[in-house]
């Protein structure tokens, strides 16, 4: 996947945005397209804010320095994946997207490119349904008009098929492992 990930970013920039949903299934596939991303983010002018676990971050952190120098590790800013959804406490969708555009604002008024990646993880992901995809719908609204590429990554397995098709409405592209294909909004 990861030289169709660069392909895919290539193609979305000439409409200088783009929501992908990622729903990956293997671990060492998702890290490696994580790496791929942020590099690609880099290397096309951009800073990247990559939301993640602690879990996933040394090994990524590691790769990225055999990738990029040191100058270009600063363009890629770091949140903890649970703090950065949970900043108020509880996962509130109006909160998290100002959380978000606070974040990015600064890259986005220097005239930079901003990628986004974010790891959504969730204990009882059932009754927080409505909320991602109120969430999910906001950001697929926000995400042209500031002319941001942003990811959206989901573990495949636990994520139920409700959400699954709701995830699809709100997102312009679908990326697994191993592929990508253009959603129809």
């Amino acid at each position: 996947m990861s030289e169709l990930l660069v392909d895919l970013i290539d193609d979305l920039k000439k409409t200088n945005s783009g929501h992908i949903l990622y729903h990956y299934d293997q671990i060492d596939c998702y890290l490696q397209n994580a790496v791929t991303y942020i590099v690609a983010g880099v290397e096309n002018g951009g800073h990247v804010m990559f939301v993640e676990n602690d879990r996933n971050l040394p090994h990524i952190k590691k790769e990225l320095d055999k990738h990029l120098s040191k100058a270009e590790c600063a363009r890629v800013h770091f949140a903890n994946n649970f703090d950065f959804y949970y900043s108020n406490g509880n996962f509130n969708p109006e909160t998290v997207i100002n959380y978000f555009i606070k974040n990015v604002q600064p890259y986005l008024e220097s005239g930079a490119a901003v990628f986004t990646w974010g790891l959504v993880e969730w204990g009882n992901v059932k009754e927080y349904i409505p909320k991602i995809e109120e969430y999910e719908k906001k950001l697929d609204k926000m995400v042209p008009e500031k002319g941001i590429i942003s990811l959206c990554a989901y573990d495949n397995k636990s994520t139920p098929d409700e959400l699954k098709e709701r995830l699809k409405r709100c997102h312009g592209v679908l990326i697994t492992d191993r592929e990508y294909k253009y959603l129809q909004n």
